[in-house]
This record gives C-alpha cells, structure tokens and sequence, in this order.
C-alpha cells in the first residue's frame, strides 16, 4: 500500500484558506501574512477535516500512543474516548527499554547485557517494540485498543505487511503478539508522522505523540 503524500492546511485568514499539495506553494501563500495559521498533515482528508473545523479529533473508544528513542527511552500514553468531546489519560509514563524489556522472557532479550547489545544495534526500533509491548501491558485485558505510532514498523511488522527479518526484531514481534493474545486484546494500528505541529487546529493524534516523545526523551537521558 502506498503511504498517503503529506500535504498542507491553511485555516486562517480567510483569503488564503485551503489545501496545498508542496510546502513551496503553501509558503509562498502564507510568507508575510499576519496571522496565518498552516502546517503539514499526513493526508489530504486531515486537511479537509481541519478546514471544517473538526481537526484530528479521536474517536470514542481507547487509544495508546507509543515512541521510542534510540537512547532506550520509551513512552506510553494511553487516552480513553468516551464521547465527542471527552478525553482523559487514563495512564501514562515514561520507561526505558531495560524496565521494559528485562524479566520478560523474550527470547534473545534474556539478560542486560542482550538489552543493551540489542539497543546499540538496532536502536529506536527495539524502543518503538518495547513501547508497544508495554502499552499491551497497560490496557485492560479483553479491551479494543488502537494503537498510534511514528515508527511504522509498529502496525506493519504486527499487521504481517513487513517481514521480520532480524531475529530479536522477530522475537519481541512474537512476544507482543502473544501477549495480545493472551490478554484478549483486539488492537488496530494507525501510522503517525512523528514530530507533527498542530498550529493550524486541534490535532489529538499529534498532541498526544508529541507527549508520548516527551516522556521517551526524558526516559532515555535517565537510560543514558
């Protein structure tokens, strides 16, 4: 499947409102203008919804947000929905990969020392994994939940759109499935471009990235 081609949104002022598909035309719109407000989205339906007034507003129903760093840090938020304007962190925190990953029983994770060569060498995306895992963790069990991330490997390596290739990626793969599974967990997985504004509108998905980034930063200099 092809990945949506990021456009950009002007909501304000009136004069220059609307959609455009390169940041050149979208700064060349807006360069001088008092008091426009703009930014890049992931795609073009975020931008229309945006115009509307309704932003990146979640859904009702219960959401975690991962990151990892390739510090070791890692971050979980997890926000629960319960109607169209309602939405509370139910829990949140920020860990490193070693609070995570260490008596897990994930095979070629088994000890410290396998942690740590593991990070050095595949850096954010055993953090990004670790997130998840640990998100899995953290919901309740029997609970729908989707899961928002910025390293795509996330929702691809779980949905099988990308092959695991290297042995610890596959094993920690493995061990979130199981745990879904054996928690009763129905997870849906949504792709977020990391480090998103949200200077032209409410945008949820990257207010609540932004934090989970924030608190895997913070986890990953008390790692370091």
């Amino acid at each position: 499947m092809a990945r949506a081609s990021k456009v950009y949104v002007v909501t304000a002022p009136e004069r220059i409102r609307g959609i455009y598909t390169s940041w050149a035309d979208c700064e060349a719109a807006v360069k001088g203008v008092s008091g426009a407000r703009y930014q890049g989205v992931s795609s073009r339906a975020q931008a229309e919804a945006m115009l509307r007034g309704e932003g990146g507003a979640l859904e009702p129903g219960l959401w975690a947000f991962v990151d990892g760093n390739h510090l070791g840090g890692v971050g979980v938020v997890i926000v629960e929905k319960t109607n169209a304007a309602q939405a509370t962190v139910v829990e949140e925190g920020g860990y490193t990969v070693m609070e995570v990953l260490a008596g897990a029983g994930i095979p070629r994770l088994g000890s410290r020392a396998k942690i740590t060569e593991a990070l050095a060498r595949l850096r954010n995306v055993l953090s990004e994994l670790a997130a998840l895992y640990l998100a899995l963790k953290l919901v309740p069990a029997g609970a729908t939940v989707s899961v928002v991330h910025d390293y795509e490997g996330v929702g691809a390596w779980m949905e099988g759109r990308w092959k695991t290739k290297d042995v610890v990626v596959a094993a920690l793969v493995a061990a979130c499935r199981a745990l879904a599974g054996e928690r009763g967990l129905t997870a849906r997985y949504r792709h977020q471009r990391g480090h998103q504004s949200s200077w032209a509108g409410r945008d949820d998905f990257a207010h609540y990235n932004a934090e989970a980034d924030a608190l895997a930063t913070q986890a990953g200099d008390r790692f370091g």
